[in-house]
Order: structure tokens, then C-alpha cells, then sequence
């Protein structure tokens, strides 16, 4: 089903008047409301929470997003980092149980949180 859903995206992408690598905005998606029966709410801001924002404040909200992602990504290897080398990150010491098989590979073996 999620692959369905993307190729649905994809394809859906693919038919705009100017393509993304023609000059296009990447990740750009047009209006999808409206154009069937079935299709009542947009694929970006469902809702219209954003339809009155300024670009000014549309392009601060892209750099919180990118930021948040790039926290996130540093979270999760902090993580990974602690249960491959116990004692890497200060502040997980003793909380992160240690973890000796590839981290790539995270269910392998006898995996388990709790010990």
C-alpha cells in the first residue's frame, strides 16, 4: 500500500508543466483538492494552518524543519554511539544497555532493551 501511494505521488509529480529538473520547485506538489469527487483536502497543509503565512515566514519555518531533522539525526546516532562504544556519550553512560552486534543490523541475533 505505501508503495502504491508513492508511485501515485511520484507519477503525480511527473505531470506538471515544468519539471522539477527543468527549472521546477523540488518537492513542489500542485493543488490536488477539487479535482476529483473524493479528494477534499490538499496533500501539503490539509488543513489551510499555512495559507496566510508571508514566504518570509514560510522560509523560516523550512529552516526550524531542516534543523529539527538534523537534531533528530544527531539524537539517533548519539544513540547508536553509546550502544557500540559504552561510555562515548557522557550524558547516556549506564542508560544505553551495550550493544555488540552490528548496529546497521539491529535485530539480529539476541537483540533486546532490556538486557
Amino acid at each position: 500500500q505505501i508503495f502504491t501511494l508513492i508511485g501515485i505521488l511520484e507519477s503525480y509529480g511527473e505531470i506538471l508543466p515544468v519539471h522539477y529538473t527543468k527549472g521546477g520547485k523540488p518537492g513542489y506538489y500542485p493543488p490536488i483538492k477539487g479535482n476529483r469527487p473524493e479528494l477534499v483536502l490538499d496533500l501539503y497543509d490539509p488543513f489551510g494552518f499555512n495559507v496566510a503565512n508571508t514566504e518570509e515566514e514560510k522560509a523560516k519555518g523550512l529552516v526550524k524543519e531542516i534543523n529539527n531533522g538534523r537534531l533528530a539525526m544527531l539524537g539517533l546516532f548519539s544513540l547508536l554511539s553509546e550502544a557500540s562504544t559504552p561510555g562515548s556519550v557522557p550524558g547516556l553512560e549506564g542508560i544505553i544497555p551495550p550493544y555488540s552486534g552490528n548496529v546497521m543490523i539491529p535485530f539480529e541475533g539476541s537483540f533486546s532493551f532490556f538486557g
